[in-house]
């Protein structure tokens, strides 16, 4: 099923028009992306879980389903993380998940003839308004105020006496 609309919208939208469509729960296991990548939002995935009242791990770089449950691992600094979940579950996927494998020439022609339900939908207008983008003020030009051991007591006296940082 592939639900198509006309207008972007925030991830909060788009969570909730996900989350009525999968509110039949005929699934095990929903996986999403790790993120967005036009505005780098992280938020989808969690937000669908949160609409469902189902568990979400995050991130997710190895996982195993066994006997109803999952155990997922996450790179973390300076380590792995692993956590266990029960099915029905949510889970974004970080980029080392799988190896994803090419389709032979055969299983291209056979997916062109599969059926795709396209459903339009119409998301909320979102609680985000975007006021306007401008670039930050030019700052001003740098000083060079000598070279080597000689331009240190320069530095220093307009560190005291213009930056007031010492």
């Amino acid at each position: 099923v592939l639900l198509q609309s006309a207008a972007g919208s925030d991830g909060l939208e788009v969570a909730r028009a996900l989350a009525a469509e999968l509110k039949a729960g005929n699934f095990d296991l929903i996986l999403f992306g790790k993120l967005a990548v036009d505005d780098y939002n992280h938020q989808v995935g969690p937000m669908v879980a949160e609409l469902l009242e189902l568990p979400c791990i995050t991130s997710v770089a190895h996982l195993t389903v066994a006997n109803g449950a999952l155990e997922a691992e996450r790179e973390i600094e300076g380590g792995i993380e692993v956590s266990t979940a029960s099915l029905p579950a949510v889970l974004t996927c970080d980029k080392g998940l799988n190896s994803p494998r090419l389709p032979s020439l055969k299983g291209i022609m056979a997916a062109k003839k599969k059926p795709l339900e396209v459903k339009p939908v119409t998301l909320g207008a979102g609680g985000l308004t975007l006021l306007g983008l401008s670039l930050p003020p030019d700052r001003k030009p740098g000083q060079i105020v000598g070279e080597g051991a000689d331009a240190v007591p320069a530095l220093v006296k307009l560190l005291r006496e213009e930056a007031k940082v010492i």
